[in-house]
């Protein structure tokens, strides 16, 4: 590591929503960075972010990876298979925030606030589940440590920031087209929200696995299937909705044993990185924007669930952007013994 604990690192994909947050909150974090290297496609060429007082410039050439520390991936997942390659051949440290490597057994994935930080340690990659298993995940695992899991239903109500910077300027056009009555516009990336519109699943059918998963819905249960264990029954469907930001899902959990919607919501509030929602309307998808937790209300048992197993239905909301640069600091701290 570079001298003084300083530490030298790199954000391939930088001017990304994901990328741009974790350089923002990197910033307000202030950690002992000497120096920062930002790099993204040529659509940013010519761009700077600002980082502790200074005006970064976006490089748009290859990453240099020389020297570096720690390089951290903010790509879309088809990116950042060579980047990762790269990182390995240059024997520089790298944290994959894509969500690339999530079915590969063989790389430790991690949720930094539910342990297993000896995997970080010394590792030379490391992957990290993005959108809703990053909400997801803290609460289910809450319960299963409570009384087991046997199954989980949900439906995750995706915003445009899930498809990055293009889902949110193309709602933008999207909706003010619409308002002034002129002819709707393309979407620019597959599947994405649609003005005044919900689109359920892979709606571009090309994106749907032969089982007709999306791929969002695919990683969310290899993801959890990591986390959970295999044994939990898990179905899940994805909508895109037509919002900026934030992300809403609804869950059906049956457990192994019944459990009291009081002695959930004790577990739920002591569970890090949960907030457990106390007033009188659920929160509300824009609420959670910008917040470190994933907020949970409208907590209920589910008099329906079968053979008189327990079962709870709640209503998450979340910051999904948020919550993956959060994850990322936070495993980055652990990688780099930062304290």
């Amino acid at each position: 590591m570079s001298g003084g604990n300083r530490i030298r690192i790199a954000i391939v994909g930088a001017t990304g929503t994901l990328g741009s947050e974790l350089v923002a909150l990197m910033d307000q974090e202030l950690l002992p960075i000497a120096e920062l290297r930002l790099y993204a496609g040529e659509h940013s060429l010519g761009r700077s972010l600002e980082f502790q007082g200074d005006e970064i410039r976006i490089e748009t050439e290859s990453p240099s990876l020389v020297g570096l520390d720690l390089v951290l991936l903010c790509t879309p997942a088809a990116v950042s298979l060579e980047l990762i390659r790269s990182a390995l051949r240059s024997e520089v440290p790298c944290l994959d925030c894509s969500g690339a490597l999530v079915g590969s057994s063989d790389v430790p994935m991690v949720i930094a606030d539910l342990g297993a930080h000896d995997q970080v340690m010394g590792a030379p990659l490391i992957t990290m589940p993005v959108g809703p298993a990053l909400s997801w995940a803290p609460v289910l695992s809450a319960i299963q440590r409570g009384v087991g899991l046997t199954r989980v239903v949900g439906t995750v109500l995706q915003s445009a920031s899930s498809r990055g910077r293009g889902g949110i300027e193309s709602l933008s056009e999207q909706t003010v087209g619409l308002l002034n009555q002129s002819p709707r516009h393309d979407l620019q990336t597959p599947a994405g929200p649609s003005a005044f519109d919900s689109l359920p699943g892979a709606a571009d059918e090309s994106e749907a696995g032969k089982d007709g998963a999306s791929p969002v819905e695919a990683g969310l249960v290899m993801a959890l299937r990591r986390l959970l264990g295999p044994d939990v029954g898990l179905a899940v469907t994805n909508v895109m909705v037509p919002a900026f930001a934030g992300e809403g899902s609804v869950l059906a959990i049956e457990t192994d044993r019944p459990m009291a919607v009081d002695e959930a919501a004790q577990r739920l509030a002591a569970a890090p990185g949960v907030d457990v929602w106390n007033g009188e309307a659920a929160p509300s998808t824009r609420e959670a924007v910008g917040r470190d937790e994933v907020l949970v209300g409208r907590l209920r048992a589910d008099e329906t669930s079968v053979d008189g197993a327990g079962g709870l239905l709640l209503w998450l909301a979340a910051d999904p952007v948020r919550l993956a640069a959060s994850n990322a600091v936070k495993l980055l701290r652990t990688r780099l013994a930062l304290g």
